[in-house]
């Protein structure tokens, strides 16, 4: 994965603020897109040159994946804040496991992509992670 030292904090304190806030319900985190192919340059300074760090958390089915998206969004901000970085070169997408296969289902190009590509950061891959139980809460 090319990320640099930066980088690197950052996405750690990211992930340490996610499993704080999301428990168990946070299933996986993924790296995904260049930074994962290892064709974005770790090294790049220029802010219309370097590339972002892509990433996709992998919720429980029962905890709402767009209200968790929005929460992100003060911790990637906070982990960038903490590491003096930007928190505009880091972008999170969250979905529930439920979400994720039926965009498998019918082979979407984007979760084709990122399943090609992603380096698992927390938890495994999406056929890891069980059926999950959603929860009406």
């Amino acid at each position: 994965m090319a990320l640099s030292e930066r980088e690197r904090r950052v996405v750690a304190r990211l992930l340490g603020d996610l499993r704080s806030e999301l428990g168990n319900d946070l299933l996986a985190v993924w790296l995904y897109g260049s930074r994962a192919r290892r064709e974005a340059d770790p090294a790049e300074t220029d802010p219309d040159l370097r590339s972002d760090v892509d990433l996709l958390a992998i919720v429980n089915p029962a905890r709402d994946a767009r209200q968790a998206a929005w929460d992100a969004m003060a911790l990637i901000e906070a982990a960038a804040d903490a590491e003096a970085d930007s928190p505009v070169y880091y972008s999170l997408r969250v979905f529930d496991t439920e979400y994720l296969r039926d965009r498998r289902r019918i082979h979407s190009f984007f979760l084709q992509e990122v399943d090609r590509d992603k380096v698992v950061l927390h938890g495994g891959s999406l056929d890891d992670l069980g059926e999950g139980k959603k929860v009406i809460r």
